[in-house]
């Protein structure tokens, strides 16, 4: 397995190169940096420095720790793995199928959420700029557009990603620049380290919980791993583009995040929370910046939709390619454009349904998905490498057994600081999940027809 060409590993693991691979570094780059959500401490600003206490800028910094481990996790797998399916490819083919099964079903309610919290957001700021237009009809259209970019291939997804990244990292810039002047005006705190440590309110229970909240930021990384099969050289692209959209957008985030507390210190002077972020543009930089950052915010939901529908009809697509979910259904791909075109308008429908949801609740459960599949993929680094592989010289320790076990760990730490609302959800979504692979297995005796282990190609 040591070839660096993606289909013929994808031969040897005993599927067909059926999806398109045209995405290089740059494409991927564009894609992961899109599905990051330049902007996205806009989205979750009030909920996350509510949370923490003032310390949103602390929070992005700590987040950082385990996501950087687990990207490193994800960039290996995907090299030893380079299929369509990310946490669940991973995890069924490392350790076990079942186990498999259950942890692309948790990270799909992450994608499903994550997709309909684009929707909604749209649906709010969209509703703010045009007051006299229908919630519901801005979200038919945005779904619209979506479903569309993506049924016509990956290529025509990567131009507009780039287009829509660009665009919002202008908002990001205007939004620093202005304040900056505003700091330097009098506004709020000044330049001070306290939005990173404030002695009078900091509560370290506190920032582990709005850390837990954050972490959906850097979902990127995840769903660039979902695209193995449409990328040139996986495995070296995929490790490296992991990292790098990981550090390089945490970067993004804690600056945004710094400006914002300085700006505006009193954490619990805000009239909305959903709007919080736009209250603090205004005191940056009067409406003009606070009616950019909102035609920003539009773009980057319609962006991350994009990815969100992308990487989960990929999941769908490995998951319906191995029969743990029906085959017939699920892994069909358009003859011209060879993309998974059922997969894509069921994501369309679910995302309309589920805009109904208010925004305070999809946040609150959105990422307990992503945490047990962050779980699960570092794990599945020390089994494949560490264990099976039995890579154990000092460097293969410190690769494949030290930096998953931190990433394992820290990311169960904040898997058990969520919200009791997304434990419970997040444990009766597994729960039916667990049902339905019991019925379908026989007892979990069934093991799926198209799976071949790489234990059984090598031997």
């Amino acid at each position: 397995m040591s070839s660096n060409n993606g289909s013929t590993q994808l031969e040897q693991m005993g599927y067909k190169q059926e999806l398109k691979r045209e995405l290089g570094l740059w494409g991927l780059l564009a894609f992961g940096i899109c599905m990051m959500f330049p902007i996205a401490p806009a989205a979750v600003y009030g909920a996350v420095t509510t949370t923490s206490l003032g310390h949103m800028s602390l929070v992005y910094l700590i987040a950082v720790i385990p996501m950087s481990f687990t990207a490193w996790s994800y960039g290996q797998m995907a090299g030893a793995y380079p299929v369509s399916g990310s946490a669940y490819a991973y995890t069924q083919r490392a350790i076990n199928p079942h186990l498999g099964f259950l942890t692309g079903w948790a990270v799909l309610l992450n994608y499903v959420l994550f997709q309909v919290l684009n929707y909604v957001i749209i649906g709010i700021f969209a509703g703010a700029l045009f007051p006299n237009v229908s919630f519901w009809l801005i979200v038919v259209i945005a779904v619209a557009l979506v479903t569309i970019v993506n049924l016509l291939g990956i290529k025509n997804l990567t131009r507009v990603n780039t287009a829509l990244i660009l665009f919002m990292f202008v908002g990001v810039i205007y939004f620093v620049i202005s304040s900056f002047g505003a700091l330097k005006g009098g506004v709020g705190w000044g330049f001070t380290t306290l939005p990173f440590y404030n002695p009078a309110t900091f509560d370290m229970n506190a920032v582990l919980l709005g850390t837990s909240i954050a972490c959906f930021s850097f979902l990127g990384f995840e769903a660039m791993t979902t695209l193995a099969e449409e990328v040139h050289n996986p495995a070296r692209t995929l490790s490296k583009a992991t990292l790098i959209a990981c550090f390089f957008m945490a970067f993004i985030f804690i600056l945004q995040a710094y400006f914002a507390q300085s700006v505006s210190p009193d954490f619990n002077s805000f009239t909305d929370l959903d709007s919080a972020f736009f209250e603090v543009c205004q005191k940056a930089g009067g409406q003009a910046l606070a009616t950019f950052v909102s035609v920003a915010m539009i773009a980057g939901a319609l962006a991350n939709a994009l990815d969100c529908q992308t990487g989960v009809s990929r999941l769908l697509y490995g998951m319906g390619r191995d029969e743990v979910i029906p085959k017939k259904f699920f892994a069909h791909l358009s003859p011209v454009r060879r993309v998974p075109v059922n997969n894509i308008l069921l994501m369309a429908v679910l995302g309309i349904i589920g805009a109904a949801l208010p925004l305070e609740t999809v946040i609150t459960i959105i990422n307990f998905g992503a945490l047990v599949g962050f779980i699960m993929v570092n794990l599945s680094v020390i089994v494949h490498y560490y264990v099976k592989n039995k890579q154990r010289d000092l460097m293969g320790t410190i690769k494949y057994l030290v930096l998953p076990g931190l990433g394992f760990l820290t990311c169960l730490v904040l898997l058990f600081n969520l919200t009791p609302e997304a434990k419970w959800v997040g444990i009766v979504w597994l729960i039916i999940g667990f049902i339905y692979a019991a019925i379908t297995t026989k007892g979990f005796k069934k093991t799926p027809a198209t799976l071949k282990m790489m234990e059984d190609i090598e031997s």
